[in-house]
């Protein structure tokens, strides 16, 4: 099966995860959608590697209702039943914007907070899914909400190397400690 999972508000305006199965191009159909409270802008999402967990950034939940930033991690064992595993608050003000799992590791690119880099290793286990472990700050005024600072991360390289663009401080290339 080829399966859609589209992170966007509704005409509605409620925004959602919805999940299609698009195998026939011609005739998508529809399988669930999960809503969550406190939607500000349902953003981006990646799976977990074994591909039972979404893991999801509202980019604009921080602004509307002054949390820290909330990452939420959704599993998705079962696509009718999508259900909110869990809900990680980081230890900052700053918006979320896309975030990337390699092995257990989840790469966010949290605008003001910069880099953030958390352990999934307990993903499963809603007190402890996602323990930060590093990051780098290229926006060290503030962490306040609002669109400056890093807005992507690409933790992919082989070298260990991990690109980050600033919107305005430019390209930053980092690695983890001890790689």
């Amino acid at each position: 099966k080829q399966i859609y999972i589209g992170s966007n508000g509704s005409t509605s305006g409620t925004n959602k995860v919805v999940i299609i199965d698009v195998s026939d191009k011609a005739n998508p159909q529809f399988i669930s959608d999960i809503t969550y409270s406190n939607s500000g802008y349902t953003h981006q999402g990646w799976f977990t590697e074994d591909q039972q967990f979404f893991i999801l950034g509202d980019e604009l939940d921080e602004q509307f209702f002054g949390n820290n930033t909330k990452t939420l991690i959704f599993d998705f064992n079962d696509l009718d039943n999508p259900t909110l595993s869990s809900t990680y608050f980081g230890p900052t003000l700053a918006i979320d914007h896309n975030g990337y799992v390699k092995d257990d590791v989840y790469y966010l690119a949290n605008y003001r907070a910069g880099l953030r880099v958390l352990d999934i290793t307990n993903i499963s286990s809603p007190s402890t899914a996602m323990t930060e472990i590093g990051f780098f700050d290229t926006f060290p005024a503030n962490d306040n909400a609002n669109f400056n600072g890093v807005w992507n991360v690409y933790p992919y390289f082989e070298s260990g190397n991990i690109v980050i663009s600033d919107i305005e401080g430019g390209l930053f290339i980092v690695r983890k400690s001890g790689t």
